[in-house]
């Protein structure tokens, strides 16, 4: 093939390619057309009446169709209506988050909300908590399956139970209202139960005791009926009974006087459901 005619089918492939391209593009703007617009996340915050340190957030956002709310608490996101009320514990400054949602795709919208007075009296004075504060907790020894792992669904999925070992057995959790806070003392006495995610692993470790502030509220997504969230996004550098759990919320299934059962991780993660015994 000489120069000229190589230049010319080089040319003609090139054309075509082009208008492939541009035809291509054409298709995928006339599909997210057909989707929608995006949202327009947009939201108003009002003081309730009568209600201390509580507030109405109220979308005003367009092409919503579905709503998350983080409250700035480090629970994360919440699913919640386009309108929620919120109530802040301790003063300070929240940044509120609403995630709106449209048939094109979504977009998120921040406001702070600065709290200038604490108001502890609803948590203490919640049967749950009072439950939770009234005694320390140790997994419960006796039981066949102190510690499972699975899914919300199927919370024993993974693992079943077992026996513990002795390095679990004397661990002892407190949670406690202490100088104007909630605090979670762990008290390990000595060592801590490495799981899957610590070396060595499946063994009694270094002692991980620590003291560390949480939030306590009613509002739970999936099963139980209050959440517990400790700080950090990394655990464990702070967890509850075991070491590899998939996130700092914990889920209270049920409470009595002299047992606890805590679900660990969010209703989309791997959840271990744990058995705990009033000290």
């Amino acid at each position: 093939m000489n120069c000229e005619l190589f230049i010319r089918h080089y040319s003609l492939f090139s054309l075509a390619a082009f208008f492939c391209l541009l035809n291509f593009s054409c298709e995928e703007e006339d599909y997210a057309a057909k989707l929608g617009n995006p949202a327009e996340a947009s939201f108003t915050i009002s003081e309730v009446p009568g209600k201390v340190n509580t507030y109405l957030l109220e979308s005003t956002s367009g092409n919503a169709y579905r709503y998350q709310w983080d409250l700035g608490l480090g629970e994360g996101l919440k699913p919640g209506d386009a309108s929620v009320e919120a109530h802040f514990l301790a003063k300070g400054t929240y940044n509120v988050k609403l995630y709106a949602y449209g048939p094109g795709g979504y977009d998120i919208a921040t406001q702070a909300i600065v709290v200038e007075h604490d108001d502890f009296t609803p948590t203490l004075e919640n049967p749950t908590f009072q439950l939770l504060t009234a005694n320390t907790w140790k997994l419960d020894g006796n039981s066949p399956t102190p510690v499972i792992v699975g899914t919300e669904g199927n919370p024993a999925e993974y693992f079943g139970g077992g026996a513990l070992v002795d390095c679990q057995l004397d661990d002892e959790y407190r949670f406690a209202f202490i100088d104007n806070g909630f605090k979670l003392i762990y008290t390990a006495n000595g060592a801590t139960f490495n799981a899957g995610n610590l070396e060595p692993q499946y063994t009694c470790g270094a002692d991980r005791s620590y003291e560390s502030a949480f939030t306590f509220t009613n509002t739970v997504d999936g099963a139980g009926i209050a959440s517990i969230t400790l700080p950090g996004g990394n655990p464990p550098d702070r967890f509850i009974g075991v070491t590899d759990v998939s996130s700092n919320n914990y889920r209270i299934i049920s409470i009595s006087e002299t047992e606890l059962v805590l679900r660990s991780g969010t209703k989309s993660e791997t959840v271990h459901q744990m058995r705990f015994v009033a000290k």
